[in-house]
């Protein structure tokens, strides 16, 4: 991923932010779910460059893909695709299931 401008960053914060709050999570809760510490998340929220990768957890505890975390705009398809997501998750439960029985 090519490094993050400044300005790239605060907008991604101002995303955090107004995503989190569409979902009705305070700072802490979507911390916790990330496994992250909430003073992290907040630096994330105020500007500072995320280290890592923890963005894919970040878009997941959200609700919203990868794409529409890092752009700001709904992919087409984005359905579909949150769909696949979800079925592809049941199927890894269901072959775990599996494994278990077996």
């Amino acid at each position: 991923m090519a490094p993050l401008t400044e300005t790239t960053m605060d907008t991604l914060a101002k995303r955090l932010k107004a995503f989190r709050q569409e979902k009705h999570l305070s700072a802490q809760e979507l911390a916790e779910t990330c496994g992250i510490p909430v003073t992290t998340y907040r630096e994330w929220e105020n500007g500072r460059q995320i280290q890592g990768e923890p963005y894919e957890k970040l878009a997941e505890a959200l609700g919203v893909s990868l794409f529409e975390l890092m752009t700001g705009r709904k992919p087409k398809y984005s359905d579909v695709f949150f769909k696949l997501d979800e079925l592809e998750k049941q199927i890894a439960d269901l072959r775990g299931h599996l494994s278990a029985m077996a």
